[in-house]
């Protein structure tokens, strides 16, 4: 994996700097002004695993009649999502387990938008900016104590407890972030931030006994009273987003 995110990393640094020459190397703050649309790629998971990423799409726009020649505003939506969908049916969710297997698929949903407003002021061919995002996120997963993945597919172990967790998470994320663009169109950022989210939590239990149904002994499986929790989570994402990006 390290030599993979290392030959991507080389790979994209030479994208980048056949694009700036052939664009020229530089960028005036007149010449962004006059793209509309900036598109910025979380890349984050070159380095750090088999990760969901986040796609950022920012658009600009003017409050009032007065123009700040330093600044840009801009609104913009993230996304990022993760999920997988199994079409066969859960041993778990069954009276008895008659599929005698160790492992089964699980179902994982993950997804989280973001709508927030972004001030950019420029200094050469760097560009700090900050500002809001409201953030909302829904997670459901057929949890597992022994959760693994077995080729490319999430499953969980059949013989241990189950557990079946919705989370939905809504809130604020205020961020900083700095960007250097090679060209006018073409750059590299980081972003950090602190998220304040409210979450409410639902966790559902399946227990399995020994039973002897018909003079055989099989496992039946016994579904728990969901338990029910919410609360407020707050984090430094001391790195939130690590993107390229491309303006147009």
């Amino acid at each position: 994996m390290k030599k993979l995110a290392l030959s991507v990393s080389i790979l994209l640094f030479v994208v980048v700097n056949v694009f700036a020459q052939q664009e020229g190397r530089g960028a005036q703050l007149s010449e962004i002004r006059k793209n509309k649309n900036h598109l910025d790629l979380d890349i984050q998971n070159l380095f750090g695993g088999l990760r969901n990423t986040t796609l950022l799409y920012k658009r600009t726009f003017q409050m009032g009649d007065l123009v700040d020649v330093n600044a840009i505003r801009l609104f913009r939506f993230s996304g990022r999502v993760n999920n997988q969908i199994t079409f066969t049916d859960d041993p778990t969710l069954q009276p008895n387990d008659t599929t005698n297997v160790g492992f089964h698929p699980s179902d994982a949903l993950d997804f989280e938008i973001g709508f927030g407003i972004e001030k950019q002021k420029m200094n050469k061919n760097f560009v700090h900016y900050y500002g809001v995002d409201a953030i909302i996120s829904f997670t459901q997963l057929d949890d597992d104590f022994s959760n693994g993945t077995i080729g490319g597919i999430i499953n969980n172990a059949t013989v241990t407890t189950d557990r079946f967790v919705k989370t939905v998470r809504a809130g604020i994320n205020p961020f900083f972030g700095i960007k250097y663009y090679f060209t006018n169109h073409l750059s590299v950022g980081v972003e950090t931030g602190i998220s304040i989210l409210y979450f409410n939590q639902a966790v559902t239990e399946v227990q399995f006994e020994q039973q002897s149904i018909d003079g055989l002994s099989q496992r039946v499986f016994v579904e728990d009273a969901p338990v029910v929790s919410n609360g407020i989570q707050t984090n430094f994402n001391n790195l939130r987003f690590l993107t390229i990006g491309y303006t147009f």
